[in-house]
């Protein structure tokens, strides 16, 4: 099989434009979410990057690790290079990880061929939950936060990436059933 490069090119580049802009207007309207330095109680870039991974698969992921490094290196540019390239990789390969435990655990398979809306909310679950831990061990093995910290922030940024991925999910559902096409 023949991969199409400029199709993939693109979803790379659609997908980390929109978890980009998705962060900076987040950031720019709903500062008052904020809990912690990159953690938030609601925070729906999360969705967007979900939805982007689901549809776009490790496409998605390179657009929005690309993203994520625009967005890392002027936060956190008085740490050494690899350390803001391993924060960046974190943010799409997280929750991508995440996704594709969850979809092996509730049965869906990976092309999405047998995907139900039932299986949103459980989704939702296990990339939070997962894509939380993740992110912060690497936070706590790289020294950026406190183990001390790890529990509060785990619950804190899973709760946010719950109630994000849900809150975008159903904006994008409802886009949809407005724009659908009605059946004869």
């Amino acid at each position: 099989m023949r991969e199409n490069w400029k199709v993939n090119g693109l979803i790379a580049v659609l997908s980390g434009a929109a978890w980009v802009a998705s962060f900076v207007a987040h950031n720019h309207f709903m500062p008052f979410l904020t809990h912690a330095p990159g953690i938030d109680l609601v925070f729906i870039p999360s969705g967007v990057r979900l939805i982007a991974i689901m549809v776009g698969g490790i496409w998605a992921v390179a657009g929005i690790c690309v993203g994520a490094l625009l967005l890392t290196g002027p936060e956190l540019h008085t740490l050494h290079p690899g350390v803001i390239l391993a924060v960046s990789a974190c943010a799409g390969l997280c929750p991508y990880l995440a996704l594709r435990a969850s979809m092996r655990i509730i049965g869906v398979e990976p092309g999405l061929g047998n995907l139900a809306p039932v299986h949103l909310p459980f989704i939702s679950l296990g990339v939070a939950l997962g894509s939380s831990v993740l992110h912060n061990v690497l936070f706590g093995v790289l020294g950026i936060e406190s183990w001390r910290d790890f529990g509060d922030h785990v619950l804190a940024m899973a709760t946010g990436d719950f109630l994000g991925i849900l809150l975008a999910m159903v904006i994008v559902l409802m886009f949809l059933r407005v724009f659908r096409k009605p059946t004869a």
